[in-house]
Formats: C-alpha cells, structure tokens, sequence
C-alpha cells in the first residue's frame, strides 16, 4: 500500500492532476456560491486550467528539461574510463508479450543501448541490468524489467555471463542500495551510471549516498539538444512555444518529477 501510495500521491501535485483538481474544486463549490465565494471558485476553476496551459507551453518545458540536461552534460567526464561494471538503470523497455515478437524499445530504451555500447567497447567486463516489476494489475505476465533488458542485450551481442541482473528494485533509491551491495560483494570499486540525462541529478545523488561506490556518470536519452544548437526564434516558433502541447506536458510533468523526487530523497536521507 505505501508503494501505491507513493506512486498515486504526487500525480496530485504535477500539472495535469492539480490543474483537474483545482478546476473540481471551483466547479463542485460555484452552485452554492454566490459574490466573493462565487468569485473564488471561477478563481479555483481558471487557476487550474492556467496551470495545466502553463506546463504546456512548450517554451516552459523546454526551460525545465534543459535545467535537468544541462546539469547532466556538465557532470560527465571527457573521457570514460575503464571501471568494473555498467549498471543501466530500468526503463524504457517494453517487455515480449502478444503482439510483440519481442523486446521492443520505447522512451528511454537508449539507456540500454548506450549501456551495450560501453560493454562492447571494453569500458567494462560486466553489464548490470537493472529494473523491478512495477504493475498493480493481477497476474501481470510482464517479468521485471532487467529480465528484458537482459534479453534485448544478448540479441545485441552481450555475452551472457558478461550480464548481471538486479531484477527486485523498484525505486532508483532501491536501485542505489542495492546494487551496493553486489558491488561490494563482488569487490568492486566503481561504476559507469547510465540513465536517462533529466533523470542522472537524482540518480547520482543517490548513487553517490547508498551505493558506497565511486559512480560515473554516462547521461543518455536527451531530449532536448543544447539551447545554443535549438536554432533561432521566428514568430511561428515563438507562437507554437505559447500553444498547448501534450508532448510539452509531459516533458514539464517529467522535469517536476524529478525535482520532488529529489527533494523527497534528500528529506529521507537517500541522496
């Protein structure tokens, strides 16, 4: 339940949930209202609706992800060096279920690509795969994530006893402590971090606090190129940057995600 809990309080707090909720509230109480009450539910009402424009202007998205990007670009080193292993943190895969005809990649699915790449580039003897099961539906036949991820790599050429799986965790927290501890079982000293870039302040954070390894950061899956490649404005650009956009939301959606991820593990102690 605590899970559950932690994966449905915060959709409260990103836009598209508080912009709704907001526009609930002016809706549910403007009937019963009327001078300054009726005034403060259309307040609520158009409150909500501007939250959601807001985070779905692209030009605010944008500003968001580059935040996040930026940081990860700045964090990773000219030259990778050589290190004991690859951990690629879940997500971005599709698991082998009907109609597929097998692993396929989705957003995100360049972490493992890149964490493939640095393998065979001989950066490290061994890849871990990393990524729980994370569904709330009864007998879900999806296995956990590192289970495809270790597939997809050895279709790719990764040897088999070159993969190791961390097939339990959940959370990147979970991630951090326990591939910890099968570092320091096997005795290692350090390792290339390789996740999504929006996503590498808050997994490094944790990383560098629960791993008890040196970590290398090796951001991937950018979004955006960098403000000085995005090209110049054009009063069509700067018109659709003010427009609504589904995709501009949920880059804004995933920013803010990572910005009270952050501040949660900080507050627990986990980064």
């Amino acid at each position: 339940m605590g899970f559950l809990l932690s994966k449905l309080l915060p959709l409260l707090l990103y836009p598209l949930g508080l912009g709704l909720l907001l526009q609930l509230l002016g809706l549910a109480t403007a009937p019963k209202c009327r001078g300054r009450r009726l005034q403060s539910s259309l307040w609520l009402s158009s409150s909500g609706i501007s939250l959601i424009w807001l985070f779905a202007m692209p030009v605010v998205s944008r500003q968001l992800i580059w935040g996040l990007e930026e940081q990860a670009a700045a964090l990773t080193p000219q030259t990778i060096p050589r290190v004991d292993a690859v951990v690629v943190l879940g997500g971005g895969l599709r698991p082998a279920l009907p109609p597929r005809q097998g692993v396929e990649v989705a957003e995100g699915g360049d972490r493992l690509l890149r964490g493939v790449q640095l393998v065979r580039r001989g950066l490290a003897p061994l890849l871990v795969a990393s990524g729980g099961r994370v569904s709330f539906t009864d007998n879900d036949p999806a296995p956990p994530e590192a289970i495809s991820a270790r597939d997809l790599a050895l279709e790719l050429g990764v040897h088999a006893d070159q993969i190791l799986l961390n097939p339990s965790s959940r959370t990147t927290a979970e991630e951090a402590h326990d591939i910890g501890k099968l570092g320091k079982k096997l005795g290692w000293t350090r390792v290339l971090l390789v996740t999504s870039a929006f996503h590498m302040p808050r997994s490094l954070a944790s990383f560098r606090q629960r791993s008890g390894l040196t970590v290398i950061p090796v951001p991937c899956d950018y979004q955006l190129p960098t403000r000085a490649l995005f090209g110049k404005p054009t009063a069509g650009s700067v018109l659709l940057g003010l427009m609504p956009d589904v995709q501009a939301l949920s880059l804004s959606s995933i920013a803010l995600k990572e910005h009270l991820g952050l501040a949660i593990y900080r507050l627990k102690g986990w980064s």
